[in-house]
């Protein structure tokens, strides 16, 4: 397993709380962390020495630094005086306060203002330029693929077929990807993901899932039959029950198809995988842009014989993954 370094945020803020308990710091570190960064306040620091030395390192040296001004805290004053004083990058120093009513020594500096905890989480996220993460009544959509035996890495493979599939749509926005093995039902697995788009319409609508069920269907002919697709296993299903029968598999920000941020700290999720193999397939100068293309396959199969799915007796108004069909209903077009 790859270990990724993750960069640091240093946090400087009027301490409410300990940092285990105080609720903004834990709002803005949650935030931070899902977009790799490790956070760090004063209050957690390690080190013996002075403890002012060791502030002033991370305000010139991590990689981002959030203030929140909140408070009028002397030392919060002196923190951001030292971000000026070494013409610290405004492009990596996050300013936020609750309120409009600023010390007229640093009014000139653009803060972001915050009304309560969820708006400061959103500031965050925008300025980190995130997407909200989907709520538990939200849609996504269950992908239920078969195996051959002996099969490897088919839950990685058929993800890939999805992820591809995204590229080929150019998908835009937040991707969070879930998985798991369905043995109860025969050589079975499901990957499921939940999207949410930029504007106003924040999930897309069902036209929009079977297109891109069309297109993990031709991705998967091309494993050759050690991984089949099953649309009849396949449908819309809502995230409470993605997260009762699957597993979390990643989260990423994708911008027309492309893998820009990982989100978490999960170093071996499929997204985790499928961005790494991009990117080692990008070093190449003879390398495909795509995953799909990257192995191509020797020879002629049945492509037909390949479509064919397996055997299989799902519980009655289930499918594979135990997900119920009435959901799914309600997003088919009506006549």
């Amino acid at each position: 397993m790859t270990q990724n370094i993750r960069p640091i945020a240093f946090v400087a803020m009027k301490y409410d709380s300990d940092h285990w308990r105080d609720k903004r710091y834990l709002a803005i570190r949650e935030e931070l962390e899902q977009a790799g960064y490790s956070c760090v306040r004063a209050d957690e620091l390690k080190s013996s020495g002075p403890v002012v030395d060791e502030v002033c390192r991370l305000l010139r040296e991590a990689a981002l630094v959030v203030i929140d001004s909140s408070g009028d805290s002397h030392n919060v004053s002196y923190e951001i005086g030292y971000c000026h004083g070494i013409n610290r990058s405004p492009h990596t120093t996050l300013l936020l306060r609750a309120g409009a009513d600023f010390p007229f020594n640093y009014r000139h500096f653009r803060h972001r203002v915050y009304r309560d905890l969820r708006h400061l989480r959103r500031l965050v996220r925008d300025y980190l330029q995130i997407h909200e993460p989907l709520s538990d009544g939200q849609f996504g959509y269950t992908f239920t693929f078969g195996f051959a035996a002996g099969g490897v890495d088919y839950i990685r493979d058929g993800a890939f077929c999805i992820f591809d599939a995204l590229r080929d749509q150019k998908f835009s926005g937040r991707c969070e990807c879930y998985s798991a093995e369905q043995f109860g039902f025969g050589r079975l697995f499901s990957v499921a993901i939940m999207l949410r788009c930029p504007g106003r319409k924040a999930t897309p609508n069902y036209n929009w899932w079977m297109k891109l069920q069309n297109s993990v269907e031709e991705n998967a002919l091309r494993h050759k039959g050690s991984i089949t697709f099953q649309p009849t296993l396949s449908e819309v299903a809502g995230k409470e029950a993605m997260l009762a029968k699957l597993v979390p598999s990643g989260v990423a920000e994708f911008l027309n198809g492309s893998v820009v941020r990982l989100l978490g700290s999960e170093n071996d999720s499929l997204l985790h995988s499928y961005h790494e193999r991009l990117e080692n397939l990008a070093l190449s100068a003879e390398a495909p842009l795509s995953v799909k293309d990257a192995a191509p396959i020797k020879g002629e199969f049945d492509r037909e014989a390949a479509k064919q799915p397996f055997r299989i007796t799902p519980v009655p108004g289930q499918n594979s993954s135990g997900m119920n069909r009435t959901a799914a209903n309600k997003f088919k077009p009506r006549n």
